[in-house]
């Protein structure tokens, strides 16, 4: 019993240490796809059909 207890309560601040979703609260920019991370075109990838 001491151990459902312990885990009960370690879950419980697992749940409250997380928080909540880090998902982005705004779409994906779609501007860059395709490109580097500095917004140059990738060289030598497959290119996206259109």
């Amino acid at each position: 019993m001491k151990f459902t207890l312990f885990f009960a309560a370690l879950l419980a601040l697992a749940l409250v240490a997380c928080g909540k979703p880090s998902a982005p609260e705004s779409p994906a920019n779609t501007e860059n796809y395709g490109s580097t991370h500095e917004g140059q075109p990738a060289v030598g990838r497959n290119p996206l059909e259109e």
